[in-house]
């Protein structure tokens, strides 16, 4: 057997080998249960404290002893449980004897082989209170943006959605290309993009209003006695603050797209006033989708040009080659704006590297080399979360550094397995670099160059795209700025 295809096995054992010991020793009563309630495991705090033997439990399911809430909407809500976002409840255990408490039921998602399962905590809120543990508000906060999170909003929609606080308004917003900066810049950046939000909305929100980090990219506030119209006035008022907020050091500004609904009447359902809400947020985000996206793209593009080597003469001289040596071969026209398109956005994954290696002149250590071949894969990522036409040209981006030998990277693709318009650019990007001066070696003269390219010519290069390059060599200057195509989706000025 293949030692790759052991590791998995190992994994899951360790890992559930740490289960059973985390529960072996908790005080709380702690189960693991199928999405139909069928009881798994049982740690022995919950074999003592609710007086069944473990053969009992394990042969039961979790009705027997949840007394509440409802078996129906536990099961509902196990079902929709997702990674990273737990679902808390307060709830009534019940013991062999008959007798119950009230505890605090915490339920998270597993998956057990191929079964998802659900882990259930119960906490005796009595003892709780008794030992001083009241349970804070602090509990129920996303430690990053200091918001409450998705399941205190479980709890206090259970107080608010009652006759006496209509009309009921929600608003729902999602952070604008918060993948997008991720990739591009790092999750440092994706962090405080969502806490520059957090703090955006917390500064128009009105202290009656009730303001949740819903998950990744999604904020949602709750408006008790708010009319519909109040709502869409507040929505006005953070997209106006969002249009004029300046963050220092921050590449990309953050902007949200946001929906709401109002729930008026007793008889209505909150669960649709939210999907209306959910559903505008969506439509909005769609509508504004590509401007958002070349906006990112402008903000990396002048990432670049600040703080690295990468720049508009280099960017240009690389597209003008590519688009000489895609005339020789023949490229139809839509298949050189493809390339154009390739060639102008290569190197952008290299906004995800810190300037300061970019820029050294030192040789790089092992660590920093590895930080700039990671540019390859970031690039794809950006291109792939951006505008549909720059998406199709992510897989050139990913493979621009590949060798005709095999040994480039990121997937070590060999020969004309490496994309053709990817093995262009890499010909094109790599002279131009040779005859530009750069931070860690001085320019080359062209004949240099061109004999370096004949050299490595069947290992660096496509041997046919390099004997076409020094074949050509004598017009290079000879390809007119203004006659590259113009680009259908980015535009950098």
């Amino acid at each position: 057997m293949d030692r790759t295809d052991a590791a998995p096995e190992k994994s899951a054992f360790e890992a559930g080998e740490l289960v059973s010991c985390l529960m072996a020793g908790i005080a709380e009563f702690v189960f693991i249960h199928t999405l139909a309630g069928k009881i798994r495991e049982v740690n022995p705090a919950a074999v003592k404290g609710l007086g069944f033997t473990a053969q009992e439990l394990l042969s039961s399911d979790m009705t027997a002893v949840l007394a509440s809430p409802p078996p129906l909407r536990l099961k509902q809500a196990w079902k929709n449980l997702d990674t990273g976002h737990p679902f808390s409840s307060e709830g009534i255990i019940r013991r062999k004897d008959g007798s119950s408490f009230q505890a605090m039921l915490t339920f998270f998602p597993l998956v057990r082989g191929e079964e998802q399962a659900v882990l259930t905590i119960a906490r005796d809120v009595p003892e709780l209170k008794a030992a001083g543990e009241i349970l804070s508000r602090n509990a129920f906060k996303d430690p990053l943006t200091g918001l409450y999170n998705r399941a205190f909003f479980e709890e206090e929609l259970k107080r608010l959605d009652c006759d006496r606080q209509l009309p009921l308004s929600v608003i729902m917003g999602d952070l604008n290309g918060l993948k997008m900066a991720n990739d591009a810049f790092g999750h440092q950046v994706g962090d405080n993009l969502l806490k520059a939000a957090a703090k955006v909305l917390r500064k128009i929100c009105r202290s009656s209003d009730l303001l949740f980090r819903w998950g990744g990219d999604e904020f949602v506030i709750l408006l008790p006695h708010t009319r519909e119209e109040d709502a869409a006035s507040i929505v006005v008022r953070i997209e106006d603050a969002f249009k004029k907020i300046q963050v220092k050091d921050m590449p990309v500004p953050p902007s949200m797209s946001l929906g709401y609904s109002a729930k008026l009447h007793r008889w209505q359902d909150f669960a649709n006033v939210f999907r209306d809400a959910e559903e505008e947020m969506y439509d909005k985000k769609t509508a504004e989708s590509r401007k958002i996206r070349e906006t990112i793209l402008e903000n990396i593009f002048a990432s670049l040009a600040e703080d690295t080597p990468e720049t508009a003469e280099h960017n240009l001289s690389v597209r003008r080659l590519c688009r000489m040596l895609g005339k020789q071969i023949g490229l139809d026209r839509l298949d050189l704006e493809k390339l154009d398109l390739a060639a102008l956005l290569h190197d952008i994954g290299k906004a995800s590297v810190p300037s300061k290696i970019l820029l050294k002149t030192a040789p790089l250590t092992d660590e920093e080399r590895e930080d700039v071949k990671r540019h390859a894969e970031a690039g794809y990522k950006v291109a792939s979360a951006a505008t549909p036409d720059v998406a199709s040209v992510a897989d050139e981006i990913l493979s621009h550094h590949e060798r005709w030998d095999g040994t480039g990277y990121p997937s070590g693709l060999r020969g004309e397995d490496i994309p053709l318009l990817s093995r262009i650019i890499a010909l094109a990007d790599a002279f131009d670099v040779m005859t530009r001066e750069t931070p860690y070696r001085p320019a080359k003269t062209r004949d240099k160059a061109l004999r370096e390219v004949k050299e490595q010519a069947g290992r660096q290069f496509d041997p046919n795209l390099a004997a076409l390059l020094l074949e050509i060599a004598a017009r290079l200057d000879e390809e007119p700025e203004d006659s590259l195509p113009p680009v259908r989706d980015f535009t950098i000025e």
